[in-house]
């Protein structure tokens, strides 16, 4: 019998009984009232059946065929009472009426009468969404938005590309807004209607991705919704794949690759031109971004491309302090906004954490008293913005917190351990480039070792590994290959690095870093690209951790910094630096100490160079006296000292004394020091070139072409110091009477010096000079002119206007144009270079003097021949 069958039977019965019930009541008198009692409770028990069958029996306007989409696992076969286990039963076609069904579980979507014999599961058809859908949080859009570049390449990306699936993976360093770009490009798509159902999604992790698509399943009503999230989280994948509903899926913070793999929503990598086979195929039909630090190879492709974000232009940024700072007491000047910027490195959201700094202080707190506390270091980065809970913007994290959490994840990586101690030395660096060559040197290596004395000793590769660690969370930039590789990083992320007490640098860190500076410092690329990158990164070094480059002594990498000055031409900035370092080491360590010596060493040495031969041999002569009491005859500093007392004489004039000075010292440098020594070899090559001074050329030569020959024996013929001999050997050649065959040795250096120090070396620069004037020497003055005007631009970019090689271009330049027959335009000419060598060289130096012979020289010159062409001449 049916369920209907019974529901009719006991309504029936129940008014039957009912009726008897009350019937032997009223006539039966109290003999029958037992058996009236009796009847009128069957007649309630049949009632209460009879409605509880029709309440459980689904009501519908017609029967229809079940549709059981998704049925529960059967129960184990050991639950069940029968032995033969469960057994699978399926319903297709168009089945009409009521229908058995034998089983454990079913869900059924129809709303028709079914008998199933355990578990009744029904679900009512979902009514279609209110579209657009929005599913997830976006972020509150910032006070003071700044537009910048990359909102537009957003939305006009989107607007080109309409009908194909677009990833887009913004990715750059903390602070940089990339969420707000991503929220306010999703914005932008709603208020324009262009998007149907947009999805934030907190990437942070893994689950919470998960959590997202599920529910972002049920708010589309893609059928049943399974109710584990990760089956819930395929299907939502699968409807994006077929829906013809235009989406956008952002995936904010998605730090983790490993996160949303077998989760990427669908992206389409070319889309179906109008007119071909598969234009009207189904495929997605939407757009995904992506906010990360990383730039790992894994978020990009299948149709996925990176976006770098980087902070503000300087244009962005001090647009964005202009309105963020508007309506202050006292309204900041346009060159304090600049500036703040500029402090700041243009990030946004340090930006947003100064401007709001400044207004919750209006009262008291101007832009410029500002950037006067942000530039005192003994002010601590996380007392410049406000505190946690007055964070503009809905920000959650500060300053500093937002990169030492990028730095503990970038430790995770692989080499695991070593970004943290790399992420310390490069605190203490140039935050515009430090020489990865430094950074994988010896000494770094030794460090990093240090921080995990249970491993093996790091590589190289280690090292690189790690920078490489530090990139991929954007934490560093890295340009440049080879030799010529720098890791760039943002101001305020190294100084709060070195604030934070996890990542703050330490003694061996500084220490390391100057080793590391000094090892992979050359000796002749001061002038170059390279060597004002070794003097900033020295700079910065100083700058950070000065103290402790004075325990034990001085370190080596503060007087590398005076050298590398004086070389690249920089005189009175090197003459400054070394009076600086030998007022320190006199007070620190008193004036007999070693360090003190070698500072005075170099002082007067840069002293001699700017022009001053005369007073500078004075105090090479003292200095050796000093050295020798406090350090004995036979010290290396005592003979350097003496070696170049003999040099300065014979610049100063006194060259007979010179050479009786180097004679006399040489055999003694030979005993003492050895014939390899460097102050053994400075003297021979002294005392070669007093030679040719006093008159002696032809000795000259033949002592350079006997010292060419041992620095190919010691060095080899590339090293810098044999190619400077051959240099040598060519400009005495020429001197002593034989311009061309200096010509011939100079081109033959030439490719060598290309090769090995590059176009645009000193010596390359200098080698190139020479070969110029003695074209000219040889009565060439054309192609003397020729050549000197071409190397002139190259000299300019690469040395700097105030570099003396420049100064000497220019002499030459001077002196080849009044030989060519134009005095007046040289007398000119050298009037306008005496400021520029007196300004630089100063007064005394033997090339001023020069300079001045020449002017009065081609100025009589002028004047003569224009006294010459007058009629009356």
């Amino acid at each position: 019998m049916t369920t209907a069958q019974w529901t009719r039977f006991g309504l029936v019965a129940a008014v039957v009984l009912g009726a008897l019930a009350g019937l032997a009541w009223t006539v039966g008198g109290p003999s029958a009232r037992p058996l009236a009692w009796a009847g009128g409770g069957a007649a309630v028990l049949l009632l209460a059946a009879a409605v509880t069958a029709r309440v459980r029996r689904p009501t519908a306007e017609a029967p229809a065929a079940p549709v059981p989409v998704a049925a529960t696992v059967p129960a184990p076969a050991a639950a069940s009472s029968s032995a033969a286990g469960p057994t699978d039963n399926a319903v297709a076609g168009g089945v009409t009426g009521g229908t058995v069904l034998q089983g454990r579980d079913l869900t059924v979507h129809q709303p028709t009468h079914h008998t199933v014999i355990d578990t009744q599961i029904v679900h009512s058809p979902a009514a279609e969404p209110d579209w657009p859908v929005v599913v997830g949080v976006l972020p509150n859009e910032a006070d003071h938005f700044q537009h910048r570049e990359l909102t537009d390449r957003l939305a006009h990306t989107s607007k080109d590309h309409p009908t194909v699936v677009l990833g887009q993976v913004l990715s750059g360093m903390g602070g940089v807004g990339k969420t707000q770009l991503a929220a306010h490009h999703t914005r932008a798509l709603l208020a324009r209607e262009a998007v149907d159902l947009v999805v934030w999604v907190p990437a942070a992790e893994r689950s919470t991705i998960v959590q997202a698509y599920a529910d972002a399943a049920r708010a589309v009503s893609v059928g049943h919704v399974d109710e584990d999230p990760d089956r819930a989280a395929l299907q939502f994948l699968t409807w994006l794949q077929t829906t013809d509903r235009r989406w956008l899926v952002v995936l904010d913070n998605l730090d983790v690759p490993e996160h949303v793999r077998g989760l990427w929503p669908p992206t389409a990598t070319t889309p179906a031109t109008e007119g071909s086979a598969d234009a009207s195929a189904p495929g997605p039909l939407g757009r995904l971004v992506v906010t990360t630090r990383r730039t790992d190879t894994a978020l990009a492709g299948r149709g996925r491309a990176f976006i770098d974000v980087g902070t503000y232009t300087p244009a962005e940024a001090h647009t964005y302090l202009a309105t963020a700072l508007s309506g202050l007491p006292r309204a900041p000047e346009e060159a304090d906004l600049a500036a703040l910027a500029e402090d700041l490195g243009h990030l946004p959201l340090a930006l947003s954490h100064a401007a709001a700094y400044i207004r919750d202080r209006r009262d008291s707190m101007t832009c410029a008293s500002y950037r006067a506390r942000l530039r005192d270091q003994r002010g601590a980065l996380e007392r410049m913005f406000p505190e946690r809970e007055s964070l503009p913007d809905d920000d959650a994290r500060t300053v500093a917190t937002t990169w030492s959490m990028s730095v503990e994840h970038a430790d995770t990586l692989t080499p695991r351990g070593l970004a943290l101690p790399m992420m310390r030395l490069l605190s203490l660096l140039d935050p515009t480039g430090a020489p990865v060559t430094a950074l994988t040197s010896p000494p770094v290596l030794e460090y990093l070792g240090r921080a995990h004395p249970d491993r093996p000793e790091p590589t190289g590769h280690d090292a690189d590994d790690a920078l490489s660690a530090l990139a991929r969370l954007h934490l560093v930039t890295r340009s440049g290959f080879g030799d010529d590789a720098v890791v760039g990083v943002h101001r305020l992320v190294q100084r709060a690095t070195r604030e934070q007490r996890a990542t703050r640098p330490d003694r061996d860190t500084a220490r390391t870093a100057a080793d590391a500076l000094v090892r992979v410092w050359p000796m002749r690329v001061h002038a170059s690209a390279p060597g004002h990158r070794l003097r900033a990164n020295t700079a910065a070094l100083v700058e950070h951790a000065e103290e402790w480059l004075w325990e034990d002594g001085l370190h080596p990498v503060i007087i590398r910094y005076g050298q590398s000055l004086g070389r690249s031409g920089a005189l009175p900035q090197a003459v400054d630096h070394m009076e600086s370092v030998t007022g320190t080491a006199t007070a620190r360590l008193g004036p007999d100490h070693p360090d003190t010596l070698t500072a005075r060493y170099e002082l007067i040495f840069w002293h001699g160079m700017s022009g001053d031969a005369a007073t500078c041999a004075k105090d090479f002569r003292a200095l050796a006296t000093e050295a020798e009491r406090s350090l004995g005859a036979e010290h290396p500093r005592t003979l350097g000292a003496l070696v170049q007392m003999a040099r300065w004489d014979g610049r100063a004039g006194r060259t007979e004394e010179a050479l009786e000075t180097l004679k006399t010292l040489l055999p003694h440098l030979m005993t003492v020091l050895g014939p390899e020594h460097h102050d053994t070899i400075s003297a021979r090559s002294y005392l070669a070139g007093l030679k040719g001074k006093a008159g002696q050329k032809r000795a000259a030569v033949e002592d350079w072409r006997t010292l060419v020959e041992d620095h190919r024996r010691l060095m080899g013929d590339d090293h810098p110091n044999t190619l400077v001999a051959r240099i040598q050997l060519a400009r005495w050649r020429g001197r002593s009477g034989d311009p061309h065959g200096a010509i011939g040795d100079l081109t033959a250096v030439l490719p060598n010096l290309l090769r090995v120090l590059g176009p645009m070396h000193p010596d390359t620069l200098t080698t190139r000079a020479q070969m110029a004037a003695w074209k000219g020497v040889a009565g060439d003055s054309a192609a003397a002119l020729r050549e000197l005007d071409e190397l002139m631009p190259d000299q300019l970019r690469y040395l700097g206007p105030d570099h003396p090689q420049v100064l000497d271009t220019r002499h030459r330049r001077a002196r080849f144009l009044g030989e060519a027959g134009d005095p007046a335009l040289a007398a000119e000419f050298l009037a306008d270079l005496m400021p520029d060598q007196l300004r630089i060289l100063g007064p005394d130096h033997p090339q001023t003097h020069e300079i001045q012979a020449g002017l009065e020289h081609w100025r009589g010159r002028a004047a003569r021949e224009e006294h010459e062409r007058r009629p009356d001449g």
